[in-house]
C-alpha cells in the first residue's frame, strides 16, 4: 500500500463514503443507549460478545455499526488511546471466518476507512477470495448468516455480487419462506437468518416483489407475536416469547424492502407495531433487555436494537473501493474452518438461551 499516499487516500475515502437513505424511526432514547454502550467498552477499545467479556472483532464491529447507525461518533469511544477502530485494525489480519471479515468491512466503511487498507490487510480481496464453487462465500464454518453478511459487505464496497452467491441464498430457502442457520431444510428456519438473507437479496437488487423476498415477508407475518415483535423461532421447544434481538433484525429486513415497521402494515393483533414492541425493551439505563421475562440490561440486545430503531438496514453506508491493491489478502489459514465459529455460536444462542432464560439470539 506504499504506492497510495496517505493524504490522498483519506481525501478519496471522505469523498466516496456515502450514506444510504433510510427512514428515521427512532423514538427510543438513542443517546442513553449510546451512553450505556460506552460503559461496556473494554480497556483494549473493543467490545465483548455478550457470552464473554473479552473483546472480539465480530462484536466490536457490531458495536461500531450500532454507534454509527444511531448517529454516534465511534472516535469518541475511548479507553486511553484505544478506540473500536484501533482494536479492529490491530486484529484485522487474524480473522479467518468469512462472516467476521464481512463485519470488519462493514465496520471499516462505516468508520470512513478504506477496507482495502485496513490494519494492513485488503479485506475486500480476502473476502472475495473466499467465494466457493457452489456460490457460498466463506469457509466451512461459516453459516448462512455469514454468507449473507459477505453479500452485504460487497454491496457496502460497491463490488460486484456474484450471481452464484445470490443463487446460493435462493436455493437455501425453505418452503415456508424461512432460512435456517446452516442453509439446510433439515434445520428449522429462524427469524434472524431469514432477516439477513432478505437484506442480502435486497442488496443484490431484489425488492419486495421478488418471490423469495415476498415469501420471507409472509413468513415473518405468520410468526409475528400478538405484541408486534418476533421470537427467534416459532414453533420452538425453547419458547416463543418476543425478544429484542429477533425483533430488531426482522425490522431491518422490513426496512430493507421499503416497508414501515412503525406503521399499521405490520401492526399485530394487539395493535402494536414492531417498533413499539422493540422500544418497550429499553430500560432506564438506556440499554435494551433481551426479553420481558429477562429484564436486565443486555449488551447484545442494545447493539442489535440501535440500527433498527434508527430505521437502517445493512449496509447503510457504502464506499467505492475499486480494484485490489495487493495488500495481503491471502492470510486465511487452511485450518480456519476448524476453529470456533462465533457466527454459529451466536445464532444458535437464540434457541439455547430461550430455554435457559439468559441472554440472546444473534447474527453474523
Amino acid at each position: 500500500m506504499g504506492n497510495r499516499p496517505v493524504m490522498l487516500t483519506i481525501a478519496l475515502v471522505a469523498l466516496l463514503a456515502t450514506a444510504v437513505p433510510a427512514p428515521c424511526l427512532a423514538a427510543a432514547d438513542t443517546d442513553a443507549a449510546l451512553a450505556y454502550l460506552q460503559t461496556q467498552q473494554n480497556a483494549d477499545g473493543g467490545f465483548g460478545s455478550g457470552f464473554s467479556p473479552d473483546s472480539s472483532t465480530g462484536s466490536t464491529a457490531d458495536a461500531v455499526l450500532a454507534i454509527v447507525a444511531a448517529g454516534g461518533d465511534p472516535t469518541g469511544f475511548k479507553q486511553g488511546a484505544n478506540t473500536p477502530a484501533s482494536y479492529l485494525a490491530a486484529h484485522a489480519a487474524a480473522d479467518a471466518i468469512g462472516g467476521d471479515v464481512a463485519k470488519l468491512i462493514l465496520a471499516a466503511v462505516a468508520l470512513g476507512q478504506d477496507p482495502r487498507m485496513f490494519g494492513g490487510v485488503d479485506l475486500v480481496a480476502r473476502l472475495e477470495g473466499m467465494a466457493g464453487d457452489g456460490g457460498k462465500i466463506g469457509v466451512e464454518a461459516d453459516t448462512l448468516v455469514g454468507h449473507s453478511l459477505a453479500v452485504l459487505a460487497l454491496k457496502s464496497t460497491q463490488r460486484p455480487i456474484p450471481a452464484a452467491a445470490v443463487e446460493y441464498i435462493r436455493v437455501s430457502q425453505q418452503e415456508n419462506g424461512a432460512w435456517a442457520w446452516d442453509g439446510t431444510d433439515e434445520t428449522p428456519g429462524d427469524t434472524n437468518t431469514t432477516a439477513f438473507a432478505v437484506q442480502a437479496l435486497v442488496a443484490a437488487g431484489e425488492d419486495a416483489g421478488d418471490d423469495a423476498v415476498s415469501q420471507a415477508l409472509a413468513h415473518f407475518a405468520s410468526v409475528q407475536n400478538d405484541d408486534g415483535g418476533w421470537p427467534y423461532q416459532k414453533p420452538s421447544a425453547y419458547g416463543t416469547d418476543t425478544d429484542a434481538n429477533s425483533t430488531a433484525v426482522t425490522m431491518q429486513a422490513i426496512i430493507a424492502v421499503g416497508q414501515d415497521p412503525a406503521g399499521d402494515e405490520w401492526a399485530a393483533a394487539e395493535g402494536r407495531a414492531p417498533l413499539a414492541a422493540l422500544e418497550a425493551f429499553q430500560n432506564e439505563s438506556g440499554a435494551f433487555a433481551w426479553q420481558a421475562a429477562v429484564p436486565d440490561d443486555n449488551l447484545l440486545a442494545t447493539v442489535q436494537a440501535l440500527p433498527a430503531v434508527a430505521g437502517k438496514a445493512f449496509p447503510f453506508v457504502t464506499m467505492a473501493v475499486g480494484e485490489a491493491t495487493g495488500a495481503n489478502p491471502d492470510t486465511v489459514p487452511e485450518t480456519g474452518g476448524e476453529g470456533i465459529n462465533l457466527t454459529l455460536l451466536l445464532v444458535l444462542a437464540g434457541a439455547i438461551v430461550a430455554g435457559g432464560g439468559y441472554v440472546l439470539s444473534r447474527k453474523r
